[in-house]
């Protein structure tokens, strides 16, 4: 089974564009619905995040260096780059004992535009602090200084952080280890490819680890162990209470969480990469976008949301607001989703 057509851009009533890929949901540990080819292995990029988070919690770092829980839900973040966000980054470096020039992440503008033409009004320059990475590379080194590592060689794929994360996502998508794929992300540290079935079952064991309808049971699922599941239970809860560090105002997986009112975990990665976990339904649900279209793969899942009754309908607006429109705002077409 290769990838389907999963949504289509309407004009004039003419499918102008067509975007194909595939999605996973799983609830208790078995496939409830899926399309397309979820067997393949793909980078998960940023979505990732929640697990990569986990070897920092485990580290002891947050609580050894007095992380606040806006700077530990950052660890998780694809922030905006707005200056509380670069000022949470900076406090976490300064706090280990680290300075900002040890970010691996490099630096690009603000994602989001108001952020963006914030910074231009203003005159103030950008740089590492503001790259959409910033928060878990700070937690990174902290955890590197923790765990009596080398905090400059954090970023390199031997590193023994990085070992760790890739034993943590192994767990959690219920794969043998050397079955994930490992690159090299944009922000310089490596990336791991898992198939989209083995995302959906990640994110769920991470919001739900037994499965089951008591997600505070403090057991293990398979190679999950105990440490596991407290270290996501905390990343969990300081991210439903500060959304906004985990993107930014505006953006999908603040308005996801906020829809959820604690019942869901939104993380976004590149390339049309989307994961959504339940945590009372311990249901899981992964895209992948062929084309990397990001606009395609929030659409699936704003969909398979409503669909699967995770949010009410009167708040799919403010999840997922994207009809075709003039630059006026009049409406001409819309996203059409082939669930």
């Amino acid at each position: 089974m290769g990838y389907e057509t999963l949504v289509s851009l309407t004009r004039g009533g003419r499918d102008e564009s067509r975007h194909a890929g595939a999605y996973c949901v799983v609830e208790g540990g078995r496939v409830l619905r899926s399309r397309g080819a979820i067997d393949v292995p793909e980078f998960m990029r940023s979505a990732a995040k929640p697990f990569q988070a986990i070897t920092v919690v485990r580290s002891d770092a947050p609580d050894r260096f007095g992380f606040t829980d806006e700077e530990l839900a950052m660890v998780m973040g694809s922030h905006s780059g707005s200056p509380r966000h670069a000022d949470n980054a900076r406090a976490m470096l300064a706090k280990a004992g680290a300075d900002a020039a040890w970010l691996r992440c490099g630096g690009h503008r603000p994602l989001d535009r108001a952020v963006y033409e914030d910074y231009v009004r203003r005159g103030q320059a950008w740089g590492r602090l503001e790259d959409n990475c910033s928060g878990k590379h700070a937690g990174m080194i902290a955890a590197a200084i923790a765990l009596g590592e080398d905090p400059q060689a954090y970023a390199d794929t031997g590193h023994a952080l990085q070992r760790h994360n890739r034993h943590v996502l192994a767990r959690y998508a219920g794969m043998d280890l050397d079955d994930i794929a490992v690159g090299i992300d944009g922000c310089a540290v490596p990336c791991f490819g898992v198939p989209v079935e083995g995302m959906a079952r990640a994110i769920a064991r991470f919001v739900n680890p037994t499965g089951g309808s008591n997600p505070n049971q403090q057991q293990t699922d398979g190679d999950v162990s105990v440490a596991d599941v407290k270290a996501a239970e905390r990343l969990y809860a300081v991210v439903n209470a500060n959304p906004e560090m985990i993107a930014g105002e505006g953006r999908f997986d603040t308005r996801v969480i906020r829809a959820g009112r604690g019942n869901l975990l939104s993380k976004e990665g590149a390339e049309g990469v989307l994961v959504v976990g339940a945590r009372e339904q311990g249901i899981g649900i992964a895209v992948k976008i062929a084309d990397g279209a990001g606009r395609a793969a929030q659409a699936v899942v704003a969909a398979l949301l409503l669909d699967l009754g995770l949010v009410a309908p009167e708040d799919l607006a403010e999840i997922y607001p994207r009809p075709v429109t003039t630059r006026e705002g009049d409406v001409v077409g819309e996203f059409k989703v082939h669930l």
